[in-house]
């Protein structure tokens, strides 16, 4: 949703930690590998294969604003969503890539709380569009 702010190098691995984030609950959902490819044309960078790196460098240091840090928090929370649920692995993984960034406890919070919301307006959304179809 926002990975258009981040630099070309801070996209790289942002996906990197989107694929992270996919494999934290050790369950694959379509849904999930459907909003990794549209990530992956948003931010202009072709789909890797399965022996792509899997790690990235000093997070702090790559993400150097508040900015990036929060866009990239946001958009591994809205990862996580896409299969409609958020489980506590994948909150744990990214709740690691927020101390690897050094996101304080209440930024990470106010993410979450947005992110849980978010989720709810795209439910509704969805409720909505169905009861208009039917």
């Amino acid at each position: 949703m926002f990975i258009h702010e981040l630099s070309p190098e801070q996209r790289r691995a942002f996906l990197v930690l989107a694929r992270q984030v996919i494999d934290a609950d050790n369950r694959l959902a379509i849904q999930e590998v459907e909003r990794l490819d549209r990530l992956y044309v948003e931010a202009g960078v072709a789909t890797e294969l399965a022996g792509a790196p899997s790690g990235v460098g000093d997070l702090n240091l790559l993400f150097g604003t508040e900015r990036s840090r929060v866009v990239v928090l946001l958009d591994l929370l809205l990862m996580a969503y896409a299969d409609g649920q958020l489980h506590l692995r994948e909150i744990a993984a990214i709740r690691s890539v927020a101390a690897g960034l050094q996101v304080d406890a209440g930024t990470f919070e106010a993410a979450l709380d947005w992110a849980r919301r978010h989720q709810e307006l795209v439910e509704e959304a969805e409720h909505l569009g169905s009861a208009v179809g039917s």
